[in-house]
């Protein structure tokens, strides 16, 4: 008999990668181990609609359990791969079992990062039972104070306006999401938050938080029933560094996504991977996506190079930001209807490199997907004509 695929970590990009091996024809044993209780599923509607609840669990995995024993896809849940031993092709689970495998997926993801304290009123976003026990707790009138401007603070605090809380957002930067966004779309995401109530407040610094308050080190007192703080992910690497998989700030793989051990790959969220001859991580539903359905291909020895483009959305109120590509510093603007912006993020050769797109609802989308097209054309562009609204993109790709 022989051993199973096996892919641990059953989130967005093992699950993608299960259901892949399926359709591309795989007919072995295939194991899928997570270690959360559920089915996979993915985390972008967390933030918003199981806040709300207007979502719930199933409208958020990517398959029900039906689906995976109609697949003959074994889902072992709860119960976390606790060691890897890549030389002996084996893992142990936390119930003490071991399991040989043939070939195996680390798609492992990772956890909020936490203050070194754990109080009651302070809650973090990134499983579906946070989730759960964080909509629990905004109630009409809850002053909440989140710590952390990236894009999971961010969209609590929008989530929490619409519910009828009292928002304090707190950002030790100069300006939100500024690691990976323009400047003036930060500006942006700035002016939209203040105008719908929430006191953002930058280049702050934390000094204690309270039971019915957060103290900053210049001293302030903000009262507040409750913190959210979302300042970053941890990737799980433990488990690979330990196994003597090389590691930095995720697993570390090749341009086919396989890790130094040649049978194991990585994918997702806890995934570093060369991108412009530097390593770096995607915590992104896109990278999540297509890296799952990619890490399987060559699981199965198709040996196919990773080239996909990176890209994120983050909706804000009824404000949508996509982006596409990679956020040079020399960039073109072109104003969009109700108040939107398209950025052009060119290299020297006035190539289209990436675009950023900041419009009312989804209305950015189509020029994100003709972005794509124009990156890929790899062709030289006129910025005048980039930056002019009367000249579509699509004469830009037939030019």
């Amino acid at each position: 008999m022989h051993d199973p695929l096996i892919i641990v970590g059953a989130g967005h990009a093992g699950g993608r990668a299960a259901l892949t091996l399926r359709e591309e024809g795989y007919t072995g044993r295939l194991i899928l181990i997570g270690d959360e209780p559920h089915l996979p599923y993915e985390r972008p509607p967390l933030s918003k609609g199981v806040l709300q609840g207007t979502a719930d669990l199933a409208g958020c995995s990517l398959c029900d359990s039906a689906r995976l024993a109609e697949l003959d896809i074994e889902h072992i849940a709860a119960n976390p791969v606790t060691q890897l031993q890549p030389q002996q092709h084996r893992l142990q689970l936390a119930d003490g079992q071991w399991l040989r495998y043939a070939g195996l997926l680390l798609a492992i993801g990772g956890r909020a990062r936490r203050l070194p304290q754990e109080q009651a009123n302070v809650l973090y976003l990134r499983t579906h039972d946070e989730a759960l026990a964080l909509r629990d707790a905004l109630k009409p009138g809850t002053r909440l104070v989140v710590v952390g401007g990236g894009f999971i603070g961010l969209e609590v605090a929008a989530t929490a306006r619409g519910l009828g809380c009292e928002v304090t957002l707190l950002e030790a930067g100069p300006r939100l999401a500024g690691r990976v966004l323009p400047a003036v779309i930060s500006e942006a995401l700035l002016a939209l938050h203040r105008q719908h109530g929430v006191d953002v407040r930058l280049n702050v610094a934390l000094e204690s938080i309270q039971a019915d308050a957060v103290l900053l080190v210049d001293g302030q007192r903000l009262p507040c029933d409750l913190v959210v703080v979302g300042i970053g992910m941890q990737p799980n690497i433990e488990l690979a560094a330990a196994a003597g998989l090389d590691v930095g700030q995720g697993i570390r793989v090749d341009t086919h996504l396989r890790t130094s051990a040649p049978d194991i790959y990585a994918a997702g969220d806890v995934c570093e991977f060369r991108l412009d001859g530097l390593y770096q991580r995607q915590e992104t539903w896109r990278n999540a996506e297509v890296q799952g359905r990619h890490a399987a291909l060559n699981l199965l020895g198709r040996d196919v190079p990773f080239e996909a483009l990176p890209g994120f959305w983050s909706d804000q109120y009824d404000w949508g930001l996509q982006t596409v590509g990679v956020l040079t510093p020399s960039t073109v603007s072109r104003p969009l209807p109700g108040g939107g912006m398209l950025l052009f993020h060119l290299d020297a050769d006035h190539q289209l490199q990436g675009a950023c797109g900041w419009a009312p609802g989804n209305s950015v989308a189509k020029d994100i997907k003709l972005c794509e097209r124009l990156i890929s054309a790899r062709r030289s562009l006129d910025p005048a004509s980039l930056a002019n609204p009367e000249l579509s993109l699509k004469h830009l790709l037939r030019g």
